[in-house]
Formats: C-alpha cells, structure tokens, sequence
C-alpha cells in the first residue's frame, strides 16, 4: 500500500502507524515529499490494518518547511510554480477529511508547510523547545497552504493574525500555552507521552471517535473545499514576486534579506 514512498517511512504498533517523514537534515518539503503527502492520507483511509495515525519527521525536525533549491528552481517557469502547489488544496482536504484520529509529533522545528501540517491533526504533542511557524511571509509568500485556514480557527483571529503576517515562531510550551497545541512535553518524555494518547484512542470506542472528529472537522473540511484553491492562488502569485526570488537568495547565500515590496 505504501511502496511507493521513499521520503515517508511507516512503522507499526498494533494498530497505531507511524507515518515519519524523512528527508535530511531537516524534512524540507521538497516535490517528491510534497507528492507522496498529497496521497499518504488517502493510503492511510484505506489501510484496514490503522485506527490511529502519527504522524512525525526524522532526527530532530519534524519539517522545517519548503525546500529552497526547489523553490528556486521552480521559479524559472510558469508551469514550473504552478506544478510546484499542485497538490496542495488535495493534501489539505485529505488530512481534513481523514476520519482516523490523527496525533501530531512535533519533535523539532515545524516551519511554514511544516507547521501546517502538524495543526491540521487532531491532536499535537510538542517538545517543549520545539519551534512552530508559519514563516511563509519570510521568504516572501502568502500563507496559502492551510496557515490562514486553521490557525484562526486554533487561536483566534487576533492571535493568527500576528503569527501568520509577521512570521513570528512560538516554543512548543508557548504554543500549548496559548492554545495553538494540546501539550509540551520535555523532549524526553514526548515518545511516551505520544503513545499513551495514542492508544487510549485506539482502545476507545472508534466508531464514535470517528464519528465526533467528522463532526469536528466538518466546517473546516467544507472551508477548505470552499477556499484551499483560492488560497493557493494567492500563494502562487506571490511565488513570482521579485521579494520571494530575493528571500530565497539571501538565505542561500546565508544574509538577511532586502525586501522592496515588489
């Protein structure tokens, strides 16, 4: 069912799987990744073997968000940025609509698509010094990938608002302070403190449990089937700006960069 991943690793524990991603050092989303995301939740309804998913990234980032190579790679060409958010609204809805309880491990950094991807579970767990950011704004792009969709509706528009349009990071203890997160948790303890909410689901009553997070989820699935597009049409646009070509450079070239609005 899942062969044909190769920056996705899966791992099982009775009926608890494991989805990590892996491509070093620090899971950047890069195409490839982007693409087997966009279809691993679709894989994951359908593997009768799994109640309960988890999902995380290797070594000591779970993802620190786009890929800058590729970025600028796809720069070059209109179909080049237009091929490169294909899939996005799809990996949005389908992690949405998923009806299998889903956990966050936030075991490092969580940046941009990184940090988009935690929120969108149902339940996340952080190390406490973890970094979560939707930084998109940074490297000059819009929060179009499921930012602005899910973090208003996690802390509010007044808190949102701030985080997405200036970039700013928040600690895991920061974001579970404010309600971003379920918990933080010293790094040490964050296996077990994962596991243990993962099979307390996974011993409970799963049709019910399945039931109430469609419930849950059902106004932001139809928000996402309403505005995901729409969404990533803004981000695409700003994908061709002269301030998304300069933030990529500048952090190539390891210098802050210099925006001029253009």
């Amino acid at each position: 069912m899942y062969e044909h991943c190769t920056r996705l690793r899966f791992e099982r524990r009775g009926r608890i799987l494991t989805l990590t991603m892996t491509n070093p050092p620090l899971n950047a989303v890069d195409r490839a990744l982007h693409d087997e995301l966009a279809q691993v939740f679709d894989d994951v309804a359908a593997d009768p073997e799994c109640d309960v998913l988890v999902l995380t990234g290797e070594g000591r980032a779970f993802s620190a968000g786009g890929d800058f190579q590729g970025m600028l790679q796809a720069m070059q060409t209109p179909a080049g940025l237009a091929r490169s958010v294909a899939h996005a609204p799809h990996l949005v809805r389908s992690v949405l609509s998923l009806d299998k309880p889903t956990i966050a491990r936030v075991n490092g950094h969580a940046m941009g698509l990184g940090a988009t991807l935690a929120l969108l579970c149902d339940v996340v767990f952080a190390a406490e010094d973890a970094r979560i950011a939707d930084s998109h704004v940074k490297v000059g792009l819009a929060a179009g990938d499921g930012g602005a969709l899910i973090w208003p509706h996690l802390v509010g528009y007044a808190r949102a608002r701030h985080h997405l349009l200036t970039g700013d990071a928040l600690t895991g203890a920061e974001a579970a302070r404010i309600g971003l997160i379920h918990q933080a948790v010293p790094a040490a303890d964050l296996d077990a403190a994962v596991y243990a909410y993962a099979e307390r689901l996974a011993q409970g009553a799963l049709q019910a449990i399945r039931a109430t997070k469609r419930a849950i989820n059902m106004a932001l699935c139809a928000q996402a089937v309403a505005a995901a597009d729409a969404h990533i049409g803004l981000e695409l646009q700003t994908m061709s700006s002269e301030d998304h070509r300069e933030a990529i450079v500048a952090i190539l070239e390891k210098r802050p960069p210099v925006f001029r609005g253009r």
